[in-house]
């Protein structure tokens, strides 16, 4: 797993103080462990991702002295995984295409929208933690995204690092809320375990942080981090324990 878990590190470059100002707002309100520096330039903005590589850097296209989009060029040509969100006005879809496709580079139209930002900055990310053939990796979810669909495959199983998600199903076109899922706390394990497809929709009711494990790796993981495997049990033991609720409940009913 990349060092997301400890840090989080977040450039942003910007002539205009009062937005640098809002960024780091936003980014410190929805990210745990951020860590924010910021840049008048674009020459400044290269000298301190230098010093201190960050995981994301915020661009203004309308920066000096060098442009946003030669930034970018320097950035996305180092060995380090660095994403880029670029804030510009028009909208200019036609750079780096093949970089907005995996989410490594994005753009955010101005005026900038909180929701629309805090997004983009999930996606970027959820590209840096990004590892082919990791045993597990971070994940990242802003408020309202759905992280499982029912009747899907379960190709992955989640821990849950913080906030909370609502479990809910879709029964005759109403949708039944099946109960909260905590910090602490896995989600996606039953289809592992039965071996079915998943037999509700998990949808995000905060920002969220996970660590995403894939259903081939999770006995490995499990063997090699006994704290999960505990989280695993309470977790189970918790489900079953609301599960006997409900039964009684109906039963007295």
């Amino acid at each position: 797993m990349s060092d997301l878990e400890s840090k989080k590190v977040f450039l942003i470059a910007s002539h205009n103080p009062e937005d640098v100002a809002t960024l780091e707002e936003v980014v410190k309100s929805h990210f745990q462990n951020a860590t924010v520096f910021s840049a008048t330039d674009g020459i400044e903005a290269l000298f301190k991702s230098e010093n201190v590589t960050p995981h994301v850097v915020l661009l203004d296209t309308n920066i000096q002295k060098m442009s946003a989009f030669d930034v970018t060029e320097k950035l996305l040509h180092r060995k380090d995984r660095i994403a880029v969100v670029l804030t510009t006005e028009p909208f200019e879809p036609e750079r780096f295409v093949d970089q907005v496709v995996t989410g490594q580079v994005q753009f955010l139209e101005r005026p900038l929208k909180e929701g629309s930002l805090v997004k983009a900055l999930t996606r970027a990310l959820n590209w840096i933690s990004f590892v082919e053939n990791s045993h597990y990796r971070l994940r990242f979810l802003a408020a309202n995204e759905v992280l499982i669909k029912q009747g899907d495959k379960g190709d992955y199983i989640y821990l849950v690092k913080s906030g909370k998600l609502k479990a809910y199903r879709q029964e005759q076109g109403q949708e039944v809320v099946l109960g909260q899922i905590q910090a602490g706390e896995f989600v996606g394990e039953m289809s592992y375990i039965n071996g079915e497809v998943r037999s509700a929709s998990v949808m995000s009711l905060t920002d969220c942080e996970l660590i995403e494990i894939p259903s081939s790796y999770f006995d490995v993981v499990l063997f090699s981090k006994p704290a999960w495997s505990k989280a695993l049990v309470k977790t189970l033991s918790l489900r079953l324990k609301n599960s006997n609720e409900e039964k009684t409940v109906k039963v007295t009913d």
